[in-house]
């Protein structure tokens, strides 16, 4: 087994790519829960202790934490006070409805990618990765765990995806809650093209104290299209058929509606202070993360 470990060089993603993104980590706020421990910290598996600040000695401390330097120097009795590290899992949901397919490279195959380099990154720095796909349903899962051993998992489960059916946002994240019980650091992967409500699902997890990440996987085509003349428009999640003539005035009104929904949808996630990213297919994945994720503090 080489440095990344067992089935990790894969067409999904590609050496020299790996190493770049071996420099960086995640930060979570979430990491840091906001508990300050003098007396009897004792933290359990997956939790380490940073310390924090001083305090004054009160009955029923730990003697093993007294700085008896500054007992002799200050002649006054001071507790080292804690903060806790806890060991937050990183979970990747991704879409893989049939609106997924589209695209000059289809979006699935990018949200693929992406998956992966997220789950390398999360994995590279010691934290528990699952990956979770779902349509409208979470689809077999891979449970979080440490080691390279699980990015070979979650290859195996990526290598192969294929879109289809429909994308029920509110059922997928409530079953999510439903199924997992630890808070995290939470990649929503999808092109947010859903036929029902996501507010509810998505202020569920917010609620519960999940830090979520949504990136909008869009083509090109989707956000600024020039096809014209007569086409057949067919509804990849519905199977539902029109024939239309597309001139200039239906471009323009598809643009308007195409921008009033990802407005919506950034003003929603601004409202739940839920970082926004949109990924074209056709940016590098390098750039996505270097720049955009850092950007919004998500990687450093």
């Amino acid at each position: 087994m080489g440095e990344h470990g067992g089935d990790v060089m894969d067409p999904l993603i590609d050496e020299g790519f790996l190493r770049r993104l071996s420099r960086l980590r995640f930060i979570t706020k979430g990491r840091r829960a906001s508990s300050l421990s003098g007396a009897h910290p004792s933290p359990r598996a997956g939790v380490s202790l940073e310390f924090a600040d001083y305090r004054e000695y009160t009955p029923g401390d730990d003697f093993r934490y007294i700085d008896w330097n500054i007992v002799g120097r200050l002649d006054r009795v001071l507790v080292k006070t804690f903060v806790h590290e806890v060991d937050l899992p990183i979970y990747l949901l991704v879409d893989l409805s049939a609106s997924m397919h589209l695209g000059s490279v289809p979006k699935v195959r990018y949200a693929a990618r992406l998956a992966a380099a997220l789950a390398y990154l999360g994995l590279r720095n010691l934290d528990r990765v699952g990956l979770y796909p779902f349509t409208d349903h979470l689809l077999p899962s891979v449970s979080p765990r440490h080691g390279m051993q699980q990015m070979s998992r979650i290859l195996r489960a990526l290598r192969d995806v294929s879109a289809s059916g429909t994308t029920s946002l509110d059922l997928v994240l409530r079953e999510f809650s439903h199924r997992t019980h630890e808070t995290g650091l939470l990649f929503l992967i999808s092109d947010f093209l859903v036929g029902g409500q996501y507010q509810e699902g998505v202020a569920r997890l917010a609620y519960r104290g999940d830090e979520i990440v949504a990136i909008q996987i869009v083509d090109r085509e989707e956000i600024n299209p020039t096809v014209t003349g007569g086409v057949r428009l067919v509804d990849v999640e519905t199977g539902r058929r029109l024939d239309l003539i597309v001139g200039e005035r239906t471009l323009t009104q598809y643009r308007g509606r195409f921008d009033s929904h990802l407005k919506t949808l950034q003003r929603y996630l601004s409202s739940q202070r839920i970082p926004h990213i949109l990924a074209p297919t056709d940016l590098a994945l390098e750039e996505l993360i270097h720049v955009r994720l850092r950007a919004q503090g998500i990687v450093q």
